[in-house]
């Protein structure tokens, strides 16, 4: 049967969809509890610390401002990693893929460190961005204790993004399952003050995290070095580190970072629109992206999973597994939304209710987490088709696809729908949700447009 025939073959086609959606699934599991775990670290701490201290938790929320940022562009920064083991590891080059995490722990190393810079000036930082000088000051030390953490933060994420490029991401959800049970036992003697310590608030609850993610960062470097087939990966094996080997590592980080960091200024400005509203708002909005968090991180596994997909058949040359990879993910990621969305459709102000007895806070939150439902579903298919973008190492037309959606069309947008037309915080969620629509609409078609004839292609 020629390759052309196979296309059009319903059983040979099946059965390839059948492949990736197995694959995909059995990818996607792990790393969904992986970054779901990640999320819960961070409930955890504010759980911890609201119930402690009001005041401690404001501490601790404004200093993680700066943090999440720096966090959220250095995971961009560092895709890289995951795109170039895939596709060495599709192409059969398993030294390849060792001598790639070789080099992407000093430069995971050299990024944590300038964010270590950044952190540790943690109360002038907060002063830079018009906080009151006693916010500034708690906000400092909670920025200065999770400072140290953060050059161990981007070290983690070269190993995890190694071990899922070679589908081996079963380990770091093992790691970030114990490092959860380690953070909820520091920060019950670290906030609290047990077993002999003072209680330390926000700031306490920052040194748990800084351990833990020490924690995750020499345990996953250990085991890589000693893991079943680290001969067959070359782990141990001494590689060229002079600066121009590693370029393509650090060129398609570029563009994900910048991808990264316009997405999260963009709903930073929506927050500091919020705040001119007033504080209820605010409060709502907060309701309204924590429980938006928690589907999106499944969602957004499912996107790791599908980078991973299209990178592997990228690296094996195999153009029609790669257009079956990107359109199996977004199929996937489907499939698990829509039930979600329709509970928080069916459901917001039970769900509002979770998080507040004031009735008037309820009120508030209600239409945002209906409106939240209709962008996660469209938010969540973009990061899963962007993501397969990166698979494909198409790197700076998606970030300016992103950039476009979120920073030219949505944040005046916002400004406009809530003050103009005063919709308030109702008009700030409805740009999220245009923004996020022409997000995905624009990166589906560059996705599609690249693989025109890949089906065809030999």
């Amino acid at each position: 049967m020629s390759d052309t025939d196979k296309i059009y073959n319903p059983t040979w086609m099946g059965e390839r969809i059948k492949r990736q959606f197995s694959e995909l699934v059995r990818l996607s599991f792990p790393i969904v509890l992986q970054r779901l775990g990640i999320m819960a670290m961070g409930i955890v701490d504010t759980v911890m610390v609201g119930r402690y201290s009001a005041q401690e938790l404001a501490y601790q929320s404004i200093g993680y401002v700066p943090v999440a940022t720096v966090i959220i562009i250095a995971i961009g920064l560092m895709m890289g990693t995951m795109v170039l083991t895939s596709n060495a590891y599709g192409a059969e080059d398993y030294k390849e893929c060792g001598r790639i995490w070789r080099w992407s722990l000093p430069y995971g190393l050299a990024l944590g460190m300038i964010g270590f810079a950044v952190c540790i000036s943690g109360e002038s930082v907060l002063l830079m961005l018009g906080q009151q000088a006693d916010i500034a000051r708690g906000g400092g030390v909670v920025m200065q204790a999770v400072a140290i953490g953060i050059p161990m933060t981007t070290l983690m994420l070269a190993c995890t993004f190694f071990l899922e490029g070679i589908n081996r991401p079963l380990p770091g959800m093992i790691f970030i399952v114990i490092a959860n049970l380690v953070n909820i036992f520091l920060n019950w003697i670290l906030v609290y003050g047990h077993l002999g310590f003072d209680p330390m608030g926000a700031e306490g609850s920052a040194w748990a995290t800084s351990i833990v993610r020490t924690f995750l960062a020499l345990g996953l470097i250990l085991f890589i070095l000693n893991m079943k087939g680290h001969e067959k990966f070359g782990i141990r094996q001494k590689v060229d580190y002079r600066f121009h080997k590693w370029r393509r590592l650090r060129h398609i980080g570029y563009g994900a970072g910048l991808t990264n960091g316009a997405e999260h200024f963009g709903f930073a400005a929506l927050q500091v629109f919020a705040g001119w509203i007033g504080p209820l708002t605010l409060g709502a909005m907060a309701i309204a992206f924590n429980i938006y968090g928690i589907p999106y991180m499944i969602s957004y596994g499912i996107a790791g999973a599908t980078a991973v997909r299209v990178g592997i058949a990228l690296g094996r040359r195999d153009h029609r597994d790669l257009v079956l990879a990107g359109t199996c993910g977004m199929l996937f990621n489907v499939m698990l939304m829509v039930p979600l969305l329709a509970i928080m459709i069916i459901f917001p102000t039970q769900i509002a209710g979770l998080f507040t007895t004031e009735t008037a806070l309820v009120a508030v939150a209600v239409p945002l987490i209906i409106l939240s439902a209709w962008m996660l579903l469209f938010d969540s298919l973009q990061t899963v088709i962007g993501n397969g973008l990166r698979g494909r190492r198409d790197i700076w037309a998606p970030s300016a696809l992103y950039f476009f959606s979120y920073i030219i069309v949505m944040v005046p947008l916002a400004y406009i729908l809530a003050f103009v037309f005063e919709r308030g915080a109702v008009g700030l969620f409805e740009s999220t949700v245009v923004a996020s629509v022409i997000s995905f609409i624009l990166l589906t078609v560059r996705f599609y447009y690249l693989s025109y004839g890949d089906f065809t292609r030999p």
